[in-house]
């Protein structure tokens, strides 16, 4: 990244170096860049307890939860979707996950998937004006909020399949914000 971008960036430089983010956060026009930078910053900085991180494009902020049960898990996401309605704003999101692990049989490389329910990635984005607004980054301290509140629990390293899920239902659902003709 040339220093020109780094130095026109309002967020460049705020958490420091993008050295481990594939870009810049990509406000949506009309966003006050200073006052998303300021709600940005605590969500995406690890030491300030931050757990979500930008998308590879900039355009919108991610992370998975975990509870200890499905039905946690449901009722999470229905109290998100309950906040998504009330903001007329919502997510892009999936729960079922691949839980990968070693193969029963030690001599093949193959990897069985068991489904994982008690998991859902929430990615906040905002399509029409397209880039990352301070709805999306409201939406996604009200889910931290949330996620505390329903018991969330440390999510293992192990390998999660959701972001490309939601990337896969996204797209097949179109531009949700254009109306549809008639």
């Amino acid at each position: 990244m040339s220093s020109d971008v780094a130095s026109a960036s309002p967020f460049f430089g705020a958490v420091g170096s993008f050295s481990t983010m594939p870009m810049p956060p990509s406000f949506a026009p009309g966003t006050d860049k200073n006052a998303a930078t300021e709600a940005l910053r605590p969500l995406i900085t690890p030491d300030a307890g931050g757990r979500w991180s930008l998308t590879a494009d900039g355009y919108g902020i991610e992370r998975s939860f975990k509870f200890a049960t499905f039905a946690k898990t449901w009722e999470f996401m229905n109290a998100v979707a309950a906040e998504a309605k009330k903001n007329k704003h919502h997510p892009e999101w999936s729960n079922v996950r691949a839980h990968f692990k070693p193969s029963l049989d030690a001599h093949r490389i193959t990897h069985l998937a068991a489904k994982v329910y008690n998991t859902t990635f929430i990615r906040w984005t905002t399509h029409n004006p397209k880039g990352l607004a301070v709805k999306d980054l409201g939406m996604a301290t009200t889910c931290d909020f949330l996620a505390k509140h329903f018991g969330e629990v440390e999510a293992d390293k192990t390998s999660c399949n959701l972001s490309s899920l939601a990337d896969t239902a996204a797209a097949s659902a179109g531009d949700c914000c254009v109306p549809k003709k008639k």
